[in-house]
């Protein structure tokens, strides 16, 4: 039985080899003979004497469609030679298919030119024929109609889908187009109306930057529009002419008043008279092709995942909308009528599961303006934001507020950027490594990019030591406890509460002066210090690094200090950026929360900590390194942005130019107002009557001055001020306060005020 078995198994491996080796003599010979007709199709008289004979009997026959004869006649032999099985299936199909087509078009060329010369005798003849038979417009309708049918024998087309196809891409272009032409005539109609009230706008260009995606609902069809934001080319300068940053220290977007605070009258100016701004050649260059985003391909098929996936559940809804973006892509879904809205948003894990996402993804249901539920999904390919392409775009360079910052990308690839001034405080939350500062980095050189150290300064606390000290002996330092050549980044708590109760006096000296001058804020008191020869005031901008180590250690002082400068600071010019990765409700209080209504939220670990910063969930769905979301103080929801990055190496670059040419200089607070308020030297009969109770009550708190002079506030600025005289002391660590009665009692003895001598004069502690 076993040498059947063998001889068979033998025959068949020939057999095998055999049919292998006959189909590769069948390819090379194919091929040998199509490039040889195509050889003598266009070489003619080269090819030889068969050849010579070949091209003349094809060209007598089909005319001038004889050139496209080898090109068929390949393609019917590969057809035929893909299938190994059945290599002479069709052939009669493909060989009728390829007569039909050549006929056709020699009969068109008949019809065309009269002659058999062009048209070949094929083409002569049938021509003739079918113009005998219909006419000449019967006929070349007929011949039209044998063309299609060649066509379709020889290569199948669904002629269904190349109508809608191209059906499909000239109502394309047409949106493109209309939507092109409406921006264009919106942009010319801005540039004009600011050629009217500024004169002309040099800067302006015909090209800007991408807008937002529509407000109004787009229409409903078959295939989803697909909206790229490309990237913004950076404004060229003129020949011959130097750039911004170097002519004006005023720097780009700055509005007539700021350059009118350069006059002489200003002391300040004349000791910054000579800075200048940062170029942005500092900072590392963007991309030269913006933000990567997924291909129409990819959007494509994760469009058609995305309906299978809700057709799957018996939901029945379209993507009605695509906007790429630097990190996720929006999809924007269309439900059919009568179906509910809480259908589609229940399925975000099932379609975060076919999606295949790497990161969680982001239900908006629905979009503000819009009939449709957005669909935020992480792009496969991350891109960067690099700060200086915001900063070089030409919406940050158009706006003209002294505060304006740039934030980064939205979900669509459009720049987003924001006005401290209108806030007009910020609260910036989120977990570690999520990029929270580098957030308050990019804010802080957006604001050095813009103005200069007489216009605003910083009062930066950064309790762990590690972020804002990049910015030691930066000319744009403020501290009112500390003059101009002691001034530092505070790390220290006690410092940093001091400086915030010395902020709240700061302020109300300048009510003091705005209501001398009788003006609402900062900018119309400028413009009256200018008429009437007084000094301007700068802007300060308190930027806070980690919140809640603060309210640990200092808690009563810092919760109404900023309480105090969130509810009346804006009109003076102080504004607060407090940043914190501890967004929990002992940190991030009701108080707080009521008076910076402008927040961002980055990654955060649970839907609770997104409640807390942003009232609403969202923010545990983002995916890091930037990503946020952005609740301003008029927006019904937030709004999803990838943030600028901006490296360490940058930020040192930046320090060192402006480091290089000027120290901290402002006007310190007047020491004889200081003490006035803090009662040195007796003058203070609040001060007395604090010191007689805590010597009287042997203990001190919060409690028992509030309760004794009936404000939370009155009692915090007595207990600041008793800490910075030396008559109390709070131990690092401990919540106890250290009571100095020995100093108590001289200080009211040299008043003249009668004290009870303590049965013991060494410290008391008692608990606060």
């Amino acid at each position: 039985m076993r040498e059947p078995i063998k001889h068979k198994f033998a025959s068949a491996q020939a057999k095998k080899k055999t049919s292998t080796l006959s189909y590769a003599i069948y390819w090379l010979i194919s091929l040998a003979l199509s490039i040889w007709l195509i050889w003598i199709a266009f070489s003619g008289s080269r090819g030889g004497i068969v050849g010579g004979k070949v091209h003349e009997g094809l060209y007598n026959f089909f005319g001038f469609s004889s050139y496209l004869f080898p090109f068929l006649l390949l393609y019917g032999l590969a057809a035929i030679l893909i299938k190994i099985n059945k290599p002479h299936k069709g052939i009669l199909t493909l060989a009728l298919g390829i007569v039909l087509i050549l006929g056709a078009i020699s009969a068109e060329l008949g019809l065309i030119f009269p002659v058999s010369e062009h048209s070949g005798w094929l083409g002569y003849a049938l021509s003739g024929m079918l113009s005998k038979m219909f006419g000449d417009v019967g006929a070349a309708l007929g011949g039209i109609v044998l063309l299609i049918a060649g066509v379709q024998l020889l290569f199948k087309i669904s002629w269904r889908k190349a109508l809608k196809k191209i059906s499909s891409a000239l109502a394309d272009d047409y949106r493109n187009w209309t939507a092109a032409r409406k921006e264009l005539k919106s942009k010319l109609n801005l540039v004009t109306e600011k050629e009217k009230s500024e004169g002309p706008s040099y800067d302006a260009k015909p090209i800007a930057e991408t807008p937002f995606p529509p407000e109004g609902g787009a229409p409903e069809r078959a295939e989803p529009q697909i909206v790229r934001a490309s990237a913004e080319p950076p404004a060229k300068t003129p020949a011959g002419k130097k750039a911004k940053t170097e002519e004006d220290p005023a720097g780009p977007g700055r509005t007539a008043l700021a350059g009118s605070l350069k006059t002489p009258s200003n002391p300040r100016d004349s000791y910054f008279k000579d800075f200048k701004l940062p170029p942005l050649d500092l900072l590392g260059a963007p991309t030269e092709q913006g933000f990567i985003g997924p291909t129409n391909e990819e959007i494509n098929d994760s469009k058609v995942l995305l309906e299978n996936t809700f057709k799957s559940f018996d939901i029945a809804a379209h993507v009605a909308g695509v906007y790429p973006g630097p990190v996720i892509t929006r999809y924007e879904i269309t439900p059919d009528p009568g179906v509910k809205i809480s259908s589609i948003v229940s399925l975000s894990n099932d379609v975060a599961l076919a999606m295949k996402s790497s990161g969680g993804i982001r239900v908006i249901a629905p979009i503000p303006g819009k009939s449709a539920i957005g669909f935020e999904i992480p792009n496969v390919r991350r891109a960067k934001v690099s700060l200086r392409e915001i900063i070089d775009s030409a919406s940050f360079k158009a706006r003209k507020e002294p505060l304006a910052f740039g934030i980064g990308r939205h979900a669509e690839g459009s720049v987003a950027t924001a006005n401290l001034e209108t806030m007009p405080h910020l609260l910036v939350a989120g977990a570690t490594n999520s990029g929270k500062s580098v957030f308050l980095q990019s804010l802080i050189l957006s604001l050095i990019y813009r103005n200069t150290p007489d216009e605003v300064k910083f009062l930066f606390i950064d309790p762990k030591r590690l972020e804002l000290t990049f910015y030691e002996d930066i000319p744009y330092l403020y501290d009112p406890t500390e003059t101009p050549d002691r001034v530092s980044v505070i790390t220290d708590p006690k410092d940093a509460a001091k400086a915030l109760v010395a902020l709240t006096r700061v302020m109300e000296k300048r009510y003091v002066k705005f209501e001398r001058a009788r003006v609402k804020n900062i900018a119309s008191y400028n413009k009256w210090a200018l008429t009437n020869g007084e000094p301007t005031e700068h802007y300060v901008v308190v930027v806070i690094d980690e919140l809640a180590d603060l309210i640990l250690q200092m808690k009563n002082v810092v919760e109404d200090a900023i309480q105090r400068l969130a509810q009346m600071a804006r009109a003076v010019g102080i504004h607060l950026v407090l940043a914190t990765q501890r967004p929990s409700v002992d940190i991030i209080t009701g108080v707080i929360k009521a008076n910076l209504p402008t927040r961002v939220a980055l990654q955060v670990t649970s839907k609770t900590d997104s409640r807390v910063i942003l009232d609403t969930p969202g923010a545990e769905s983002l995916i890091g390194c930037g990503d946020l979301l952005y609740l301003a103080i008029d927006a019904q929801k937030p709004v999803r942005i990838q943030g600028a990055y901006v490296s360490e190496e940058e930020i040192k670059k930046v320090a060192d130019f402006i480091r290089a040419q000027a120290r901290p200089h402002y006007q310190p607070l007047v020491e004889e107002e200081t003490n006035a308020a803090s009662g040195k030297g007796g003058s203070s009969e609040e001060l007395l009557t604090a010191l007689r109770l805590i010597h009287e009550r042997k203990r001190v708190s919060q409690d028992l001055l509030k309760a004794h002079f009936g404000s939370s506030s009155r009692a915090t600025n007595i207990l600041s001020i008793l800490e910075v005289n030396g008559f109390i002391h709070k131990p690092e660590g401990s919540n106890r306060w250290e009571i100095f009665f020995d100093k108590i009692e001289n200080h009211l003895n040299a008043n003249a005020v009668p004290a009870q001598t303590p049965q013991d004069p060494s410290v008391d502690k008692e608990t606060a």
